[in-house]
């Protein structure tokens, strides 16, 4: 292998990610000082039935990594990591519920199940393995430390504004796993990059990498359309454009998911305003239905920015077909109160949106002109995947032509 990396990545994850609400003044404070922090509870799609090939274990686990859980239940049960099902992968730092099904068949090795950090609550024989997206989403318990002393009072004109029209749907930087590393692995794979590579990350670190590594695939080619889709979100915060219709934007209802495009962008924004359909920006890929007229120009231009073409993302693969994901995203049942270790926030969100997002609109920002506050600080875990040695980056020059050229 070369002295001299062999994939050169230009992208860093966008940082500070703006806020929607950053002309009020935040509670300030720190997240996940301590395990019992953060709490996580998932909302299934549906309750297993009680009968079928399949047991569904309702599972506590703390301070472990999804993949762990994996490895750790399949080791002890004596079954493949592939038998076990999960809807979605919770965090690290963090308490967290969910349902994991294992085959019928182990439920009698279930007494080997001996890991302090995993508690079995429930067993329930159901028909199917559960498979990722089986959830309707996540219930969040979050306490921030040494907020400020009125800081009631400055999350409830927060709260207010959240529970009118939701928060930006940004990807949070977990995603883009340590440093950047899982995002410059999925530029290197859209060049090309293939096996055991030595790579260069944005702030000039050297790493070596396996990028035959399924699971680190499917991660890095996940980040690298995340990165691209939160700086379309950026772009249009920046341009004014976040709760307001574009000409040729891509619009999904809220009640079944249909997605169309729309061609009277002053007719459809009291439908924006009322809840019953979200703007969508882009997951790129293949298959991704592309926005017209201005939107299409506005996310063909940042995909460019980024040094990508829709080419890019096609030799991805399966791993990046493409789709749409909503601009904001509803925050549920949004409560706060104060206990004797700081103020706690409850919330729901729809799978796949990220609590850091609503944590950070309500935390910041603190006033500048007070060094004695902090804004919100977040202690977020890797993912098992990403937490891999970190490295990765691209092959190939950036601007092989526009992007809105490639997308036709």
């Amino acid at each position: 292998m070369s002295a001299d990396p062999a994939c050169i990545c230009p992208l860093t994850p966008l940082d500070p990610l703006p806020r929607w609400t950053a002309d009020l003044q935040g509670c300030g404070g720190t997240m996940r000082m301590e395990i019992d922090d953060f709490e996580v509870e998932e909302l299934p799609a549906y309750l297993p039935s009680g009968q079928g090939d399949h047991l569904f274990l309702w599972i506590e686990k703390r301070d472990m990594a999804a993949e762990t859980l994996r490895k750790v239940i399949a080791r002890s049960l004596g079954v493949s990591p592939g038998d076990i099902g999960m809807a979605g992968l919770k965090d690290r730092r963090a308490i967290t519920r969910q349902w994991v099904s294992v085959p019928r068949k182990a439920e009698s090795a279930l007494a080997r199940l001996d890991d302090r950090r995993i508690t079995v609550l429930d067993a329930v024989a159901h028909k199917n393995k559960l498979r990722t997206g089986h959830l309707r989403g996540n219930r969040f318990r979050v306490r921030l430390r040494g907020t400020q002393a009125d800081a009631e009072a400055l999350v409830g004109a927060k709260v207010a504004r959240i529970a009118d029209r939701g928060v930006p749907n940004f990807y949070g930087s977990q995603r883009m796993g340590h440093g950047g590393a899982t995002l410059a692995a999925g530029w290197a794979l859209a060049h090309g990059a293939q096996g055991f590579v030595r790579v260069r990350l944005p702030d000039g670190t050297d790493h070596g990498l396996d990028l035959g590594d399924r699971a680190l695939r499917r991660l890095a080619a996940s980040a690298l359309q995340a990165e691209v889709f939160n700086r379309t979100l950026a772009a249009r915060m920046a341009a004014g454009t976040f709760d307001r219709l574009i000409d040729g934007d891509i619009c999904e209802k809220t009640d079944s998911g249909g997605q169309f495009t729309t061609d009277a962008p002053d007719r459809d924004q009291a439908r924006l305003d009322a809840g019953a359909i979200a703007v969508t920006g882009p997951m790129w890929g293949p298959r991704m239905a592309l926005a017209q007229r201005g939107a299409g120009d506005l996310e063909a231009s940042v995909l460019s920015g980024c040094g990508l073409c829709l080419d890019d993302f096609a030799a991805l693969g399966h791993l990046a077909e493409g789709t749409r994901r909503p601009l904001s995203v509803r925050v549920g049942d949004l409560q706060f109160y104060r206990d004797d270790l700081g103020l706690v926030l409850t919330f729901d969100l729809p799978a796949g949106a990220y609590a850091t997002g609503v944590v950070g609109e309500i935390a910041g920002p603190t006033a500048a002109s007070d060094p004695a506050i902090p804004d919100v600080a977040v202690r977020t875990a890797v993912t098992a995947s990403a937490a891999n040695d970190p490295c990765i980056a691209a092959p190939n020059p950036v601007g092989r032509g526009a992007a809105r050229h490639s997308a036709q």
